[in-house]
């Protein structure tokens, strides 16, 4: 569980700064795996009381960055998305492959391990975008229906970055068009 910090204590906000910052530069030059807590405190000249006193362990960290830093502009660009149309679909691949390409630049040592543990973190935001902008546009279906139509795209979709960023050399949108003229072909004879 997260720990609280009082946003009015410029000291705590610093510290935690120091803390991510360090865990970046470390993820830069280590895999995720290999990093010790005392890796980050060394690098944020901090001692552990302090790291624990904001995060209960590595994994907690990665978390919180994940779902602030990383996460926040894909949300941002998912924001866009409120009304479902041909282009949403494209719309959250490009900010999927803007993720992945995000990460990799982060974490390059690390990124295939941060990406699996990122993914249903990813994938469920996916889903709840999905799922609000299908729901405005189709009001005379099932919430059921709603769900498992989101939970299907946004599988597809966050497999399909993920292919796209360990295999393509194409633009995403190219890609995705690639993609998606495959399938109706397929499902078309």
């Amino acid at each position: 569980m997260q720990k609280t910090i009082e946003t009015t204590d410029i000291r705590k906000i610093r510290t935690r700064k120091f803390i991510i910052d360090a865990f970046f530069e470390l993820l830069k030059k280590k895999s995720f795996e290999t990093i010790r807590i005392s890796d980050i405190t060394t690098m944020a000249m901090i001692n552990r009381a302090t790291f624990y006193n904001h995060f209960t362990d590595k994994y907690e960290l990665f978390e919180v960055v994940t779902k602030e830093i990383i996460m926040e502009n894909v949300r941002n660009q998912l924001a866009e998305t409120t009304n479902f149309c041909q282009n949403t679909l494209t719309n959250v691949f490009v900010a999927l492959t803007n993720y992945h390409n995000e990460l990799h630049a982060l974490c390059s040592k690390s990124y295939e391990e941060m990406a699996n543990i990122n993914e249903m973190i990813l994938r469920k935001e996916v889903e709840r975008v999905l799922v609000e902008s299908l729901t405005l546009k189709y009001t005379d279906k099932r919430p059921e229906e709603i769900q498992n139509v989101a939970a299907v795209f946004s599988w597809m979709l966050y497999g399909a970055a993920y292919e796209w960023k360990t295999n393509s050399r194409l633009a995403p949108e190219a890609y995705f068009a690639k993609t998606m003229g495959s399938i109706e072909s397929i499902l078309s004879e």
